[in-house]
Order: structure tokens, then C-alpha cells, then sequence
């Protein structure tokens, strides 16, 4: 992981610790973006992403605040379900059926 790979990773870290996401943390991420490569980019947001799916299913129980905050990351990040692991997305599937998925 490059130096910026890891500066993007703990942004993210940093943003989603409260679960919420706000404007000036929106504008750090798309200057953080803004240097990398999309695909390096996308790399470290499903990465995430399936790290904090980790950190949800770790005790067996998914609960509602952690399928919000993996509904947030999926928006925020502008991901789909398609990006989640495909345990998460049948956990989920019921749960966030609004959002988008990648053909």
C-alpha cells in the first residue's frame, strides 16, 4: 500500500468513527482522492469496507447500528452492494434494498 493508499485508509477511519460523515470530512476525502489513482482508490474503499464487515460479523450478530454504518459506506464511498462480501449482501439484502448495485 502506497503512502497515499494509507493516508486515504486512515481518513476514512477517522471519518466513519462516529458514523456520520460530514461536509468538511467529504471535502478531506475528495482532496485525498484527488492524488491516486481511481482503481488504487477504489481498491482501498473495499477494502475497507470489507474490513469493517469483519469488525460487524466478528461476534456473530450484525446489529443495527452496523448495518447502518455499512450502508453509510456504501453511499458515501459511492459503491454498491455488489461491493460487499457476499455473506454481507444476503445478510443485508432485505435491510438495503435501496441501494444500488453494479451490473
Amino acid at each position: 500500500m502506497s503512502q497515499s493508499s494509507a493516508e486515504l485508509r486512515g481518513l476514512l477511519e477517522r471519518i466513519f468513527e462516529d458514523s456520520f460523515v460530514e461536509p468538511k470530512e467529504r471535502d478531506e476525502l475528495v482532496a485525498a482522492k484527488a492524488g491516486l489513482p481511481e482503481s488504487e482508490v477504489l481498491a482501498v474503499f473495499k477494502k475497507f469496507l470489507n474490513d469493517k464487515w469483519g469488525e460487524a460479523i466478528a461476534d456473530d450478530v450484525i446489529t443495527g447500528p452496523e448495518r447502518a454504518l455499512l450502508a453509510r459506506i456504501v453511499s458515501e464511498l459511492g459503491l454498491s452492494m455488489a461491493d460487499l462480501p457476499h455473506q454481507a449482501q444476503m445478510a443485508l439484502r432485505d435491510h438495503f434494498s435501496r441501494l444500488p448495485t453494479r451490473g
